[in-house]
């Protein structure tokens, strides 16, 4: 027998997982940004006591940020259909106004973002005007060098404002982490469609988009490289908008028979550093969270579960802490290696102190550039969740 979940139950512990989601990312960066790097360790671990040697290890688990977008993707599929999901699961029509869902997603999506743009020109303003070393590539990591540039053209910025980069635009300046908020974006653009398929089937409307991820595998390109970006990645997308077909019985299947799919989680190492197609990569890992995320739903009311949503806090500033943390993570690398005279610490205690510092000023700012243009209705436990990637390349 399968039972029907209702949707009133407290949700909350999603606000905390992707706080926790969020505050991975932006260690993730601070690792790499502030501390002396895997290569030296490597290289110098012989004269590691036993301790900074485990400690150096563990660390390690933040390597995986790209993937967390995965998550990120999956959860905010799942979300945005929720509620029209569970209309159309107690045979109800579920009207869609378009002008209604563009603008509580541009109300939602756009004062942190543009927000973010003069934060980023300000911290980059200050590097340059510094010369510190992450500014003219001669810090002594070479992936930093390599990959932080410092990009303030017009062109650059309005191209970001209407998401178009890293398809026609670079990133604008040193926030590498938004390259992902292009993809958020058209997702919702999207899903208007992908409802209006999914009205007459849900299955029909995941092996659609399955067909059509097969076909850009095999190498397909329309040539409109915008197009072509979104589309073959909105599958891992969508899986998380199946996950609220199943969660609110409209997909009538065991739901047990997903959980081994949470396996995928652990082998992420592995995917990451396998030679096999980057886009299928992605696929597999969003199959992971997709298993881990109908695992939770169907044990939500236990309480290791729900301990999540003590950390609702942070999933509250989550968005702002995601588009914030880069170009402050940058600015304090250039002023570590200015008083260290350009030598990396092999200490984590600058990580650690920087991360804090960011999530302090991401929880103060998320009451000024974000919480007041979420809707009162969003204030409430979560009945349906609002989430943002946390983003990270």
């Amino acid at each position: 027998m399968i039972m029907k979940l209702p949707v009133k139950k407290s949700l909350s512990f999603l606000d905390g997982l992707r706080g926790l989601a969020a505050l991975y990312v932006a260690t993730g960066h601070a690792r790499w940004l502030l501390w002396e790097g895997g290569d030296n360790f490597k290289q110098l671990s012989h004269t590691y006591s036993t301790p900074e040697k485990m400690l150096a290890i563990g660390m390690s688990v933040f390597k995986y940020g790209h993937e967390m977008v995965l998550f990120f993707f999956v959860l905010s599929g799942f979300v945005i259909h929720l509620r029209y999901s569970l209309q159309l699961s107690k045979g109800e029509q579920a009207p869609f106004s378009f002008g209604s869902y563009f603008f509580k997603r541009l109300k939602r999506i756009m004062p942190p973002y543009l927000f973010v743009f003069a934060l980023t020109f300000i911290c980059d303003s200050i590097v340059a005007h510094n010369q510190y070393s992450i500014y003219t590539h001669t810090t002594p990591l070479p992936l930093v060098n390599q990959n932080i540039v410092f990009v303030h053209s017009w062109s650059s910025l309005i191209g970001n404002i209407f998401f178009l980069q890293d398809a026609y635009v670079p990133v604008f300046g040193s926030n590498g982490s938004i390259w992902s908020l292009k993809y958020e974006w058209y997702f919702y653009m999207l899903y208007p469609v992908l409802l209006f398929f999914n009205r007459k089937s849900p299955w029909f409307t995941l092996i659609g988009l399955g067909g059509i991820f097969l076909i850009y595998l095999m190498g397909f390109h329309t040539g409109f490289v915008l197009f072509d970006q979104v589309v073959a990645c909105l599958l891992s997308w969508w899986v998380g908008g199946f996950a609220a077909d199943i969660y609110n019985g409209r997909v009538q299947i065991k739901r047990y028979f997903l959980y081994p799919l949470a396996v995928i989680i652990p082998l992420i190492p592995l995917i990451h550093t396998s030679g096999i197609n980057n886009l299928l990569k992605d696929q597999i890992v969003a199959f992971g969270f997709t298993g881990l995320l109908v695992l939770l739903l169907d044990y939500r009311d236990k309480g290791i579960v729900q301990s999540f949503g003590k950390l609702k806090w942070l999933g509250d500033c989550s968005y702002t802490l995601y588009l914030i943390h880069a170009p402050l993570l940058i600015l304090a690398n250039g002023i570590l290696l200015k008083e260290t005279n350009n030598v990396m610490p092999r200490s984590f205690v600058y990580v650690w102190l920087a991360v804090i510092g960011v999530v302090i000023i991401a929880y103060g700012l998320h009451f000024i550039v974000e919480k007041p243009f979420v809707s009162a209705a969003k204030r409430v436990p979560l009945k349906q969740p609002d989430v943002m990637p946390a983003m990270v390349k």
